[in-house]
């Protein structure tokens, strides 16, 4: 048999069912009302729904149906039996699929005796979100320590050692208390801690920015807003049919691991832009403690420094008001209630479907958390929201020391800023102290205003050291002026004669002055032969 795809609709006086069947034999269908409980046959179609109202009974034929051949759907409207009377949760499909008492495969079978009493009496309830627990001891009788949805699982990696790193970032599950587990995580977080990725995202805010000023959709729709989409719809069909019974020590862990894995959620639907990629199953199963140490909270605010250390911890981008921002997104979807929530759970489904080896996690928790949301009832999240409210998460809750690696940080910036600045006032000094300065031939630098005597005193020892001296071209009376030349040279060479008593190094100058002279005699000496030889 199948289970047809199907929708129900209602008004005050009648409940509407739709249901898909193109390849039903239409003469054979077959439609029985009993109260609270809807079935309908049509080979190969069988479909059974339980409401949590009654209806007029087939017997009665106040009920009325057709075909409509071009959707291939048939079209049921029942009476109810209360006129006026409101029927909840009409789209959440698993629970209509569900018989009052269905437990599950896996679980003995139990009949739920006054269910619809004890399920009023949990969702009218106040529960204290923030009152001090202790885990719950383990029990003797079965071997193996248990985790899963509400911890009824155990022994489910002794066989699955190879899929065990790809899954969970704890080892040997199976053989270590819900303590054991907690004690392990914190400890791997604290380690696992990068600072300088930390700081990168703290000063380079760019990317955080965008995250941060994203604006969710499901900030924009009221609870009354919220529609399941068609794909949605096709995904409750493939839940199983069950229903949990929980004790109120595993009621609480359930619902805080139902704000775990929702913050996981919201952090992913934010770095993401709303727009999810294949490093979402990853980010999801990363962030929530739950999923990746099988961890089971007993308080509230546990919840939250968890979710927040982690997202410093190991995702792409580590920011402080990113994680504060996804806290907040977390209480939005809770006061949206079941449906929103639901639709988180079942995308979150979605992503470890396409995820191997995460598709383990669905059969861990998710499946049974989607199942186990469309009993709930809004008021109930909505109480849980108010209480997250109340939790203050400070960046000393987590252990890591950021109030004093930001203050050590910003400190080394200002010092660095301080000496740039200093190199720049030195730059700007040197600068002005080159200004005006002069460039020769030899590269030494002089002021503008140096006396000319200083240049002749440069030139004058190049001319010592070898290079040749430039001669001034010879005029007519070159005689006269060469004869006037000796007579100073002599009394110059006289001079230094006397002088050379004093010191030994103006002896040695002096003596260079005198083979000067005696050279710039003998020059004379032969132009006058030469004039004496041309007159001749």
């Amino acid at each position: 048999m199948l289970t047809p795809k199907f929708e129900v609709k209602q008004d005050d006086a009648s409940l509407t069912v739709k249901i898909f069947a193109p390849y039903a034999q239409i003469s054979d269908a077959e439609v029985n009302i009993d109260g609270d409980t809807f079935t309908f046959y049509s080979s190969p179609y069988y479909l059974r729904l339980t409401f949590s109202g009654k209806l007029m009974d087939s017997e009665l034929e106040q009920h009325s149906a057709k075909f409509d051949a071009d959707v291939g759907a048939f079209i049921i409207v029942c009476q109810k039996e209360s006129q006026g009377q409101h029927f909840p949760n009409l789209d959440m499909l698993t629970a209509l699929l569900t018989p009052h008492g269905a437990t599950g495969v896996n679980i003995p079978s139990i009949e739920v005796v006054g269910g619809d009493e004890a399920e009023d009496e949990e969702g009218e309830g106040e529960f204290d979100w923030t009152y001090q627990q202790k885990l719950p001891d383990e029990n003797v009788v079965t071997a193996g320590h248990k985790y899963g949805f509400a911890n009824k699982l155990t022994g489910v990696f002794t066989s699955l050692q190879d899929e065990l790193k790809g899954v969970v970032d704890i080892s040997d599950p199976d053989n270590k208390s819900a303590a054991q587990r907690r004690e392990e995580r914190v400890a791997h977080e604290l380690s696992a801690f990068d600072e300088d990725h930390y700081l990168a995202d703290y000063f380079e805010v760019d990317t955080a920015t965008q995250c941060v000023e994203f604006i969710p959709e499901f900030y924009s729709i009221t609870s009354d807003e919220v529609e399941l989409k068609e794909s949605e719809q096709e995904a409750l069909l493939r839940l199983p049919r069950k229903e949990h019974l929980l004790d109120p020590g595993s009621r609480s862990a359930v619902y805080l691991g139902l704000v775990d894995l929702l913050y996981a959620w919201a952090y992913n639907h934010r770095v993401t832009l709303g727009e999810n990629c294949v490093e979402s199953a990853w980010n999801v199963s990363k962030i929530s403690a739950t999923l990746s140490w099988l961890d089971s909270f007993t308080q509230l605010k546990d919840v939250a420094v968890s979710c927040v250390r982690r997202s410093l911890t190991f995702p792409l981008v580590r920011n402080w008001h990113l994680s504060q921002q996804v806290l907040k997104d977390t209480i939005q979807l809770l006061l949206l209630g079941q449906k929103k929530v639901l639709q988180c759970l079942l995308e979150i489904h979605s992503f470890f479907n396409q995820s191997e080896p995460r598709y383990l996690l669905n059969q861990l928790y998710i499946t049974d958390y989607c199942v186990w949301i469309q009993k709930v009832k809004d008021n109930k999240l909505i109480s849980l929201a108010d209480s997250l409210k109340k939790i203050k998460v400070n960046k000393t809750d987590l252990q890591l020391d950021l109030e004093e690696l930001e203050a050590a940080a910003l400190l080394v910036l200002e010092e660095e800023d301080d000496h740039e600045a200093g190199d720049e006032a030195n730059i700007n000094k040197l600068a002005q102290d080159m200004t005006g300065l002069t460039i020769i031939e030899n590269g030494a630098a002089l002021g503008a205003n140096d006396n000319q005597e200083e240049i002749l005193t440069i030139e004058s020892n190049n001319q010592r050291q070898g290079e040749i001296p430039v001669v001034p071209p010879v005029n007519d009376d070159s005689d006269s002026s060469s004869s006037e030349s000796d007579s100073d040279s002599e009394d110059d060479s006289d001079s230094s004669s006397d002088s050379s008593e004093d010191s030994s190094e103006d002896e040695d100058d002096n003596n260079k002055e005198e083979d000067s002279s005696s050279d710039s005699s003998d020059l004379d000496s032969d132009d006058d032969t030469l004039s004496d030889t041309e007159n001749a």
